[in-house]
């Protein structure tokens, strides 16, 4: 492994392989920092090549079926995390040997996937044994998420890794203890073991993920798919079982949108629920809409099992200013309910499985005798544009000082930033930004939903997993498209190619009212699952 130091650019030099003294800065660290990432995957646990056949898309049986894990391992891997939480606590399962599991598994998902950005097995196995140890003398456990096992999205701090954020700049320039993350130091408190880190696209802006550092992430039910962003990485290893229970982030979509494309459960925050202290942004500063933190797991237990101890631990009270003092409360949600669902906004209209998905929901609430509407929005565009004026007012200038410091590239999909500081766009200006900060506000009292813009209301919403692309059901209809954001959609779509690839379905609520929205997730998810066990499934 090459020397890790805390200084400037120029320092890094010493850090990349011999031989590539040709290659321009940034590949070099990039070339380095994968080639650490392998030595932290013990030979034991990795897969024979041509185990997996290149063409072999779906791959979430792998894990079960290599031969690494063992059997007891393959049962840890499978339970969700509250269960483990409770078989860890009853001394039925001890810290380290679900940690231990959970290492492995992840190990094999970076090697089908490529989800993993910083791995620290060895020391998460130290915890865990401590943990173990500890609990073993007390009887008392650490806290609501004892021994559990818990992967957290690159950005955020953990002392002795990068938070890269998919620059090169930002590589060899480990956290130390003091700059850890709000959340990574909540998560210990309440006896989370912390074992990985995972990939993420460029600065955090991109709804796929990739970057020039670890490359890209694939989706597991379908490896020529994507598995989302900015939290794609965390997507990935949370639907291979690599993990029981994981933290992202989401500015404009970027826990949703890879929950979803994964089939996962997950919960997007209004700004000041849980802390964001210590992360790691590639766009700081930017306050116009705000970052948020949230849990992403396999069921709606596991992700209020973690809201639910992060508020307990009363962020408002320790280093976070931006924490609001709001105490988890406990609610009941009444037995009926009524849901509006929006099937077209008029501008893009979702594509069949997507549609599916959302009608075979509103099918599942009314057999469980709730109430179902649909309403329209006057004015959808109006609000994407908004959503563009409020981000753009950092972004193009962040990231491009942060891609000179080695130099890297821009990458795909950013032409439009990269015009920006070459000139042949209008930045935006202070009172351009009031503006529009103005605007969103103004519009607050008006628009109540919108699947991709909650960012800007600062409304919280969730995910809820409903099935798969179909090749029968799911059929490209004719249909002609109305403008040219949807032809761009639609001429890619077919259903061939995104067989396997899991479809979900987003609840919204209002602002700060994340307690309530569980609460009709629950009820969602539950009249989903009764619905599907009457069909047979």
């Amino acid at each position: 492994m090459g020397d890790v130091t805390n200084g400037s650019t120029s320092d890094r030099k010493s850090a990349v392989p011999e031989g590539t003294k040709d290659l321009p800065l940034y590949e070099r660290i990039a070339l380095e920092k994968r080639a650490n990432r392998e030595r932290s995957i013990p030979e034991e646990w990795r897969l024979p090549k041509g185990h997996v056949p290149e063409d072999q898309l779906n791959v979430t049986d792998v894990p079960m079926h290599c031969g690494i894990l063992t059997e007891k391992e393959c049962e840890i891997t499978e339970l969700a995390a509250a269960e483990l939480v409770e078989r860890i606590q009853s001394r039925e399962l001890s810290s380290y040997e679900v940690t231990l599991a959970f290492c492995k598994r992840a190990a094999i998902a970076q090697q089908l996937v490529n989800c993993l950005s910083e791995i620290f097995f060895e020391k998460a196995l130290q915890t865990a044994a401590a943990l173990d140890a500890e609990y073993a003398v007390s009887g008392i456990a650490a806290g609501p998420l004892h021994g559990l096992p818990v992967s957290l999205k690159d950005c955020f701090q953990v002392e002795g890794t990068d938070a890269s954020i998919g620059f090169t700049a930002f590589s060899n320039e480990p956290a130390l203890e003091h700059e850890e993350s709000e959340i990574t130091k909540i998560m210990r408190q309440n006896g989370a073991v912390l074992f990985c880190k995972t990939n993420v696209p460029l600065g955090l802006m991109a709804g796929e993920t990739y970057n020039a550092i670890y490359g890209y992430t694939s989706n597991p039910y379908n490896r020529s798919l994507s598995s989302g962003g900015s939290s794609g990485g965390e997507s990935a290893l949370l639907a291979l079982k690599g993990a029981p229970l994981g933290v992202g982030t989401d500015v404009g979509g970027s826990i949703r949108i890879p929950a979803s494309f994964c089939g996962l459960y997950s919960l997007k925050p209004s700004f000041g629920r849980f802390p964001t202290f210590g992360l790691r942004d590639g766009l700081n500063g930017q306050e116009a809409v705000r970052n948020t933190v949230g849990p992403m797991a396999r069921s709606v237990r596991d992700i209020q099992l973690w809201s639910k101890t992060v508020i307990k631990s009363e962020p408002w009270m320790t280093s976070d200013p931006d924490c609001l003092p709001i105490p988890w409360r406990e609610l009941r949600i009444p037995d009926k309910l009524c849901f509006g669902i929006w099937l077209d906004d008029g501008i893009v209209k979702p594509l069949p499985p997507v549609t599916r998905a959302v009608l075979k929901t509103k099918a599942a609430l009314e057999a469980a005798g709730h109430s179902v509407i649909e309403f329209q929005v006057d004015d959808p565009l109006y609000l994407d544009t908004l959503k563009f004026d409020l981000y753009r007012s950092a972004t193009a200038e962040a990231l491009d000082k942060n891609l000179a410091k080695t130099p890297e590239p821009w990458p795909r999909g950013c032409e439009m930033l990269q015009a920006m500081v070459q000139g042949n766009t209008k930045a935006s200006t202070v009172y351009y930004l009031w503006n529009a900060q103005a605007k969103r506000t103004e519009y607050s009292f008006t628009y109540d939903n919108y699947t991709s813009l909650w960012n800007v209301l600062d409304y919280c919403a969730t995910t809820v997993p409903v099935s798969y692309v179909s090749l029968h059901e799911d059929a490209t209809p004719s249909y002609e498209s109305r403008n040219d954001s949807e032809r761009c959609v639609w001429k890619n779509y077919s259903p061939g190619t995104f067989a396997e690839a899991p479809v979900a379905v987003q609840l919204v609520g209002r602002r700060l009212n994340e307690e309530y929205l569980l609460g009709v997730t629950q009820k969602c998810d539950e009249a989903l699952k009764m619905s599907m066990s009457y069909r047979g499934y």
